[in-house]
């Protein structure tokens, strides 16, 4: 009953249909089975007895057993399974949304960053802009410039059931350093935000984004579901520390890299390569792959979506 009574949606319809269900009892048994009863109550059939008594036990045990459920439910010490809420991945975008709106801090911690960069940079970004209030947003990717941890990254992507076998070592590294390209090119562009990235050596299979309203823990599989933990929550202190303290232990970069006369709407390759060449990413970039990160980042393509 428990589980039954935890959403206030459920627990109205819930105790509607009780409701419903008592008055039907008491009709029954107070205005149609007296209609059965001889005058002398020896010469009442009884099979009439038998239903009044099965209706006089059901009235009692289901009144008790409502009224001890709702009891517990109130009075009860809030369980973990009160304080955390499953969702499905067609609801991700609308939370990931609300977030976004109202919150003055963005903590990522995942792979390739896809929907950060899609999403969450711009809209941050933006919000900063419109409120005029200083936004953070900390990030944490795996390198780009390992290539066995990129490979396996891709590999372990592959394995998805959501996988488009699309993944290896090329694309894993663009997609990386696309979300890099992009949090500069918005930091470039808004005074107001500040945007710090640290490099994992190691990938692990769930996502984090952790905003001030609550966190959001998702798996790389885009069919699965997620699990959003309130703020207010032990699990969500220890997530945001888990975050922090991974970024102590990860190369930062140096965000001070400013660019210029941008153009959000199409970033040009040379744009892209003069950024790499900040961070020493070229000595494993082509031409190619500045004409195709540009290409992302212009694109702009929701994995949600």
């Amino acid at each position: 009953m428990q589980a039954l009574l935890q959403h206030k949606t459920n627990r109205k319809h819930f105790l509607l249909i009780v409701a419903l269900l008592f008055l039907l009892i008491m009709v029954i048994r107070i205005f149609v089975m007296p209609q059965y009863h001889a005058i002398s109550p020896s010469e009442t059939p009884e099979y009439i007895k038998y239903i009044e008594n099965i209706l006089d036990n059901l009235t009692t045990s289901l009144f008790v057993s409502v009224f001890i459920g709702l009891f517990l439910f109130y009075i009860e010490v809030p369980s973990s399974e009160k304080k955390h809420e499953i969702i499905a991945p067609n609801r991700l975008n609308e939370i990931f949304s609300k977030n976004q709106l109202n919150t003055d801090f963005w903590y990522f911690s995942g792979g390739a960053g896809r929907y950060t960069r899609a999403e969450t940079i711009p809209k941050i970004s933006k919000n900063s802009k419109v409120q005029n209030e200083h936004k953070t947003i900390k990030i944490l990717l795996i390198d780009p410039m390992d290539d066995k941890l990129c490979k396996s990254y891709a590999n372990f992507r592959n394995s998805l059931n959501s996988s488009k076998n699309e993944w290896n070592l090329n694309y894993v590294r663009n997609e990386i350093i696309a979300t890099i390209c992009n949090a500069v090119i918005h930091k470039s562009l808004n005074q107001m935000l500040e945007v710090d990235i640290f490099l994992k050596k190691t990938f692990s299979t769930l996502r984090i984004d952790l905003s001030k309203n609550n966190c959001v823990v998702t798996k790389e599989d885009k069919k699965e579901f997620a699990l959003l933990i309130p703020n207010d929550t032990f699990l969500y202190k220890t997530y945001k520390e888990e975050i922090l303290q991974v970024a102590k232990q990860c190369e930062e970069l140096d965000m001070r890299c400013v660019m210029q006369d941008l153009d959000i709407k199409e970033i040009k390759p040379s744009e892209i390569e003069e950024i790499c060449l900040h961070f020493h990413f070229n000595s494993k970039l082509e031409e190619k792959n500045f004409i195709e990160i540009a290409g992302i980042i212009n694109k702009n393509n929701n994995p949600y979506k």
